[in-house]
């Protein structure tokens, strides 16, 4: 059976060099290895979508997750963090990927945060 989770962030809009922090609740139970948080800055087109910078949190629990657990997180954005940006050719974008690492296909939890210039 495959988990599946809520993200709560602490808040949507950042600035470079801050701390984003969130809780990661199980809402229903599956089989993981490991559960991660990673902040990344995508670039997407319509063609094309790839993790420029990738942080992650390292590994929050080990084994399979059951329904009611929570974990929490830290990840710092870069001190020089570029901003979010968009036009009509594609964008750039921070966000934080809550995956369970799993046989098979990994499960996802995606969710866009601001990142504005100072």
């Amino acid at each position: 059976m495959t988990p599946r989770f809520q993200l709560q962030l602490d808040r949507e809009r950042y600035a470079p060099g801050d701390s984003v922090r969130g809780t990661i609740l199980v809402v229903e139970s599956g089989g993981s290895r490991s559960l991660h948080a990673l902040l990344q800055y995508m670039e997407e087109s319509p063609d094309y979508s790839k993790a420029a910078v990738t942080i992650s949190s390292g590994s929050l629990h080990e084994g399979d997750l059951t329904a009611g657990a929570s974990f929490g997180f830290e990840l710092a954005l870069p001190p020089d963090a570029l901003p979010n940006y968009e036009s009509s050719h594609g964008e750039l974008y921070w966000e934080i990927d809550v995956r369970s690492d799993e046989f098979g296909r990994d499960t996802h939890e995606r969710k866009r945060i601001e990142v504005e210039s100072p």
